[in-house]
């Protein structure tokens, strides 16, 4: 039978595990740059559509005529702020 020190050391070191184990996996999360901008804000939104699909500074503006993308000159300057940052 264990004796109560003992316990408290085995409980000590499952935590102690724990804690190391969700450091590790929040550590190894890729991060999820906005570039200052507010969630929400078109430009929040050009900046990660630069961050998830473009190359280069160029490429910001190829797609202002396709109907389905919402693009404005505030979603140019979050793509053009994305390439800024690089």
């Amino acid at each position: 039978m264990m004796t109560k020190q003992a316990k408290i050391i085995s409980v000590v070191v499952v935590l102690a595990v724990i804690a190391i184990a969700a450091f590790l996996y929040f550590q190894s999360m890729p991060s999820r740059e906005s570039g200052g901008f507010e969630e929400g804000t078109e430009q929040y939104y050009g900046y990660r559509y630069a961050q998830d699909n473009l190359k280069s500074v160029d490429q910001c503006d190829d797609d202002k005529d396709d109907p389905s993308m919402n693009f404005n000159e505030e979603f140019f300057q979050g793509c053009q702020k994305y390439f800024e940052n690089r």
